[in-house]
């Protein structure tokens, strides 16, 4: 008896026309964006092209950003990657209809309207609080160190900076020279690049000289506090302080990043990078109900920003931005913290060390110091109580779990744009890709 197999007929024409709503599964996660998206409010994209109608035809922004999305919740931010993807795979296809967007068309696309792709965070936020997935009775929060598009080694010093920059003018000038400045003329891809770095150059060194007046302006506010309490023979502190502030902890000058002057050396658990500090709030069926992008390497300023911010995105998503129980670990812990968040009516639980529950952890020197203030010692109180420890367990399995799946699944462990509003823009874009996927879930599974 013959074997008995069905062979793929590559060379015979399809005798119906395709229907491109038959290649998926119903329930795939390319109409779930696609549903999404059809009810979002895409004023702010439209508003951003000629209502007249002149010009060449622009793809659909309503199209754009469905790909923008689905292409963030597969991991892939690359428009390269993205435009082969509009060719070889089904998923992009089907939201393309058949069209196919080149690389410099997504990407500009991306820089062109990337505040109002970080304003689809709550839009979409909505959906999800309409399907009943938005419960915050219970909060996490934390933060996650990301690397910018920008190596360590790329940060200088402001001398270093001035040097550079003088090394610039002096190529401007003989390029001047050299090509003239003709009416008309095209600027060669060359020197619009060293324009590019010599703004850049100029933002690192405008950077350096603010951050060294604001230093000196502090010290100088030190010695006059210090005189004003000699003058009045009050108790005073140790020495007069001196003319020069003190320098950081490792008694390096500061630098700046001249290929991205906007990010900050973050400090993680492998070392040392030069990106940003991503915070999230997140609820106990791991939903992102808040999220921002910060430049400051320490969290131990940044629970109540980023609380501020989530009640700002929450009310923008028509949910009641009412707190009650979060959860943070021991970052964020300060008095004034504390503080705050019984002015605030919050049920802040954080402990004062990390991992309070390992054995044989060690009572620093700074948690003996926090015992002698009233909203710390209230805080240990709180989490020391029975409740208090078992909702503290729900940390660990809320908002590290979204990190993993942001930092994975959505490949988001470093950034592909520069500057802190791109970035901001893409990390709140993520944020909006992994709701997506939870209200994909959310839906297979009812």
């Amino acid at each position: 008896m013959p074997q008995n197999f069905l062979f793929p007929q590559r060379d015979q024409p399809l005798l119906m026309p395709v229907d491109m709503r038959e290649w998926l599964p119903e329930d795939d996660l390319v109409y779930v964006v696609l549903d999404a998206v059809a009810a979002l409010d895409l004023g702010g994209f439209r508003r951003r092209y000629r209502a007249d109608g002149h010009g060449r035809a622009a793809f659909d922004p309503e199209m754009m950003v469905a790909l923008l999305l689905y292409g963030y919740c597969q991991g892939e931010r690359s428009s390269r990657v993205i435009e082969k993807r509009c060719v070889r795979d089904v998923g992009y296809r089907v939201i393309t209809g058949g069209l196919a967007p080149d690389h410099a068309t997504i990407a500009r696309f991306r820089a062109r309207h990337e505040g109002a792709l970080g304003g689809l965070f709550s839009q979409v936020l909505r959906l999800l609080a309409a399907e009943g997935m938005v419960a915050l009775g219970l909060l996490s929060l934390d933060g996650t160190k990301l690397a910018g598009n920008a190596a360590q080694k790329a940060n200088r010093t402001l001398p270093q900076i001035d040097k550079l920059l003088a090394e610039a003018a002096a190529a401007d000038a003989a390029e001047d020279a050299r090509y003239g400045d003709a009416a008309g003329a095209p600027t060669p891809r060359t020197l619009a690049r060293r324009a590019e770095r010599r703004e850049r150059l100029a933002a690192a060194r405008d950077r350096l000289a603010a951050e060294d007046t604001a230093r000196r302006d502090a010290q100088r506010a030190k010695q006059q506090a210090w005189d004003a309490a000699a003058a009045a023979r009050k108790p005073r502190s140790g020495h007069r302080p001196g003319d020069e502030p003190r320098a950081n902890r490792a008694g390096t000058e500061p630098r700046a990043n001249i290929t991205d002057p906007d990010v900050r050396v973050m400090r993680n658990q492998k070392g040392y990078v030069a990106g940003y500090n991503g915070q999230i709030v997140v609820t106990a069926g791991q939903v992102i109900v808040g999220a921002m992008l910060s430049q400051h390497p320490v969290d131990r300023t940044l629970l109540h920003p980023l609380l501020d911010q989530c009640r700002d995105q929450l009310a923008a998503a028509g949910v009641d931005p009412k707190l009650r129980t979060v959860l943070a670990d021991a970052g964020y812990v300060s008095e004034e913290t504390f503080a705050r968040a019984e002015q605030d009516q919050l049920r802040l639980l954080a402990p004062l060390a990390k991992d309070p529950a390992r054995p044989g952890t060690r009572r620093g020197a700074r948690v003996k110091h926090l015992d002698q203030y009233p909203a710390t010692a209230r805080a240990i109180r709180r989490i020391r109580h029975p409740r208090g420890q078992e909702d503290y367990k729900l940390r660990a399995c809320t908002v590290e779990p979204v990190f993993g799946q942001l930092k994975t699944c959505h490949k988001m462990a470093v950034m592909s744009r520069r500057g802190h509003a791109a970035c901001e823009s893409e990390w709140l874009l993520a944020c909006t890709a992994h709701n997506l996927r939870k209200l994909h879930r959310h839906r297979a599974e009812g």
